[in-house]
């Protein structure tokens, strides 16, 4: 599974770059000549993903369905330079990373994203694997790189924007129903329409429920296959649109319950260095020993209003207000089992030596307020606002490791933001951005560890400046530069393993960013190809690691990161699109900002969820075929190792990947047919790993699943 054993498939995919060039899949027909336009709001403002001096990504709705993204891990197989995983407490939730960017304890209470993840522009502190399959979604968007000058909390590595379908103007259905592996069963729909006469109110409804059998991998000690999940979930949508004002309203509920999370454990007794060598100890990644029963179950619901008014030409006010509440239980064995014959002691059974059990609930409310304008016979373009944003919430662990500890969070933050960004437009042809953010965090921690009370207030502020110039070559070449800094404020340690560890803060992370890019399109907007080159300066990165007693202690360290981004569309002829993506990366720690976790220096190890390099190469057909159409496409991801851990040590190590996703269909009038399947070679590996004394496990990435689907438009 190494780098080295797929020289000739990386050769292959750089002979096909060469030909085809680099590129994101938006995109794929949107046209019957060219590849069509995207318009995004990456910059706050609606305009042509071309003329954005922004790296971003953007998938339509069609582009969503043909790419089987039918959850968030599955952006990582379509977008570069981003990586994602569940959390390795529970099933539920996501680990979002872009360009290295992310956190590592996203189960607890006390941690907070470095991956800010926006549903119509209201931030979500915490959201789960799932929650898109409920959406009816218009478009995704993957913004690269600090955002902190326009966007919220905690998006200092970038920001994945979900952004749905308003309700139709006049009544619409769209529903699909499946079934697929592990005896899954499916169904989703949506309607939507107007509910008076001039079509100036409109309400819009879309649901999802999906039921899985065990299967995914096997408990050898339970005897009986893990993995089983259902899901369920619903939004309701009301859109009222006339004269000068716009307004959403949207609530949504969703439930999800599953045999939650398995740790596979690794070989206690392996002393070397290879990460390959090192086997688990069930024999295979597909089984699992622990003979603690692990679960998950979620409950989340909330409320969102987007406003807009237009005040004058070219001047508009937006208010945007979120609520959250989510409700989450789980429970793992992070030893996954480890026999008593392995560690040499007398009798046989199998013990789980690393079990946690979690309970928590957590609740948020934003406001934003935008006022966006121009001035000086449009000379000069601005966005600016003021932001707010409050979380609190409580969590129970109970954790079974050498001995038995419980504690308690009580944690609240709030956070104040105030921003703005200029555009200047000297000519026709070149644009300076100027723009800045002061945000403030206050955050209270009220706990109690063991028997322990701990109680801190601490205060987190940063001024964040934005620079930047974009070049307008030729009307089909953008040329942009950028300077601009992130920050994400520190915070504590939840799963110290002492009151005093808990007491003791980790630093804010500051980043510095230099990106320059370049965006064009010829052969008659046949072909398109994207360019971003970037350096990220880390002046305190907030690092995990683990000791040798089972704390996991975020430390700051100094790091940099620099990288290389290209993105490309091809259509030749009208029923073929070609893209590709290609990512090279380099990232290492440089200095330790504090005391290293047992006096190990990771000074000059490569930074975490940080791969050299990364290509994905596909190809999607519509062809005419008898009264209806023929879909086809398929996509290849190959990317290179790397750590999930800062000490680069063997059980960290996630190896080079080779995905292969396809499908296949038949479109006829409002009727369509699919067959689709992720990971079609079944390709084994693991998205994660952390290891201490001979605790040591790895988690499972997705095996081969597929889908055979149904579905009708009216």
């Amino acid at each position: 599974m190494g780098y080295s054993k797929n020289r000739s498939i990386w050769m292959a995919t750089g002979a096909m770059l060469s030909i085809v060039g680099a590129a994101a899949p938006a995109w794929a027909q949107q046209a019957d000549e060219g590849l069509g336009d995207i318009v995004v709001t990456a910059s706050r403002r609606e305009e042509s993903i071309q003329k954005a001096p922004v790296a971003v990504t953007a998938l339509t709705a069609d582009a969503i369905s043909r790419l089987q993204i039918t959850n968030a891990k599955d952006i990582a197989q379509v977008a570069p330079n981003v990586s994602m995983a569940t959390t390795t407490g529970g099933s539920a939730g996501i680990v979002p990373f872009i360009r290295g960017g992310g956190v590592t304890d996203g189960s607890n209470i006390t941690s907070e994203p470095e991956v800010g993840i926006y549903i119509d522009d209201v931030y979500q502190p915490r959201a789960s694997a799932s929650f898109i399959e409920s959406l009816d979604l218009e478009r995704i968007e993957v913004l690269r790189g600090p955002q902190g000058t326009l966007y919220g909390r905690n998006s200092s590595a970038g920001a994945l924007k979900f952004i749905t379908r308003a309700p139709a103007e006049q009544l619409s259905l769209k529903g699909e129903a499946g079934i697929g592996s592990w005896n899954e069963a499916y169904g989703k729909a949506s309607v939507s329409g107007p509910l008076n006469s001039d079509g100036s109110l409109r309400a819009g409804f879309s649901g999802i429920f999906r039921n899985r059998d065990g299967g995914r991998q096997y408990n050898v000690t339970q005897n009986r296959k893990v993995g089983g999940e259902q899901f369920a979930g619903g939004q309701l949508e009301l859109y009222y649109q006339k004269d000068a004002i716009t307004a959403r309203l949207r609530g949504y509920y969703s439930a999800y319950d599953s045999d939650g999370l398995y740790a596979v454990s690794l070989d206690p007794t392996y002393t070397g260095k290879d990460p390959i060598a090192v086997q688990p100890i069930s024999g295979d990644y597909r089984k699992v020993l622990t003979p603690t029963p692990a679960y998950t179950k979620d409950r989340a619901f909330g409320a969102s209003l987007n406003v807009s008014a237009d005040l004058a030409q070219d001047w508009k006010l937006i208010s945007v207000t979120g609520w959250s509440n989510l409700d989450d239980d789980w429970q793992v064995d992070f030893s996954g089992g480890v026999p008593n014959s392995s560690l040499g002691l007398p009798g046989g059974g199998v013990n789980a030596y690393f079990n946690r059990e979690s309970k928590s609930s957590q609740s948020s409310f934003s406001q934003e307020l935008q006022l966006h304008g121009a001035a000086f016979n449009g000379f000069l373009t601005f966005v600016s606002g003021l932001y707010f944003f409050h979380e609190e919430g409580n969590q129970n662990v109970f954790t079974d490791l050498f001995g038995f500890t419980s504690v308690r969070f009580g944690v609240k933050t709030d956070s104040y933001a105030a921003f703005g960004e200029a555009k200047l437009h000297l000519n026709d042809r070149i644009a300076v951005t100027l723009g800045g953010r002061y945000t403030q965090d206050n955050k209270k921690l009220d706990a109690i560890y063991a028997g322990a009370p701990v109680r801190r207030q601490d205060r987190f502020s940063d001024f964040l400046p934005k620079a930047g110039i974009d070049i307008q070559l030729t009307p089909q070449i953008l040329a942009y530069g950028s300077y601009s800094e992130g920050f994400k404020a520190g915070g504590y340690n939840g799963l110290a393993n002492s009151a005093t560890e808990l007491a003791s803060p980790f630093a804010p992370q500051k980043v510095k960013a230099y990106e320059i890019g370049l965006k064009t399109e010829f052969l008659d907007h046949r072909a398109r190809v994207n360019l971003s080159a970037f350096i990220n300066d880390y002046s305190s990165i907030q690092q995990q690691s683990v000791t040798s007693t089972g704390a996991f202690i975020t430390q700051n360290y100094k790091a940099r990161h620099k990288g290389i981004e290209a993105e490309l569309s091809f259509r030749p002829i009208r029923p073929l699109t070609l893209w590709t993506n290609a990512v090279y990366n380099d990232g290492a720690y440089t200095v330790a900002q504090s005391a290293d976790v047992a006096g190990v220096s990771y000074v000059g190890n490569e930074m975490t969820n940080v791969f050299k390099y990364q290509i994905t190469v596909g190809a999607d057909v519509n062809l005419p075929l008898g009264p209806g159409k023929l879909i086809a496409g398929a996509n290849y991801n190959a990317r290179s190792h790397y750590y999930a851990t800062p000490d680069n040590l063997y059980y960290g190590y996630v190896p080079a990947t080779n995905l292969v996703n396809a499908y296949i269909g038949y479109d006829y009038e409002r009727w369509s047919l699919k067959l689709s399947a992720k990971n079609l070679t079944d390709d084994r590996y693991w998205s994660t790993g952390f290891g201490f004394a001979f605790i040591a496990p790895r988690f499972l990435a997705d095996p081969r699943t597929w889908r055979l689907s149904v579905g009708y438009k009216f």
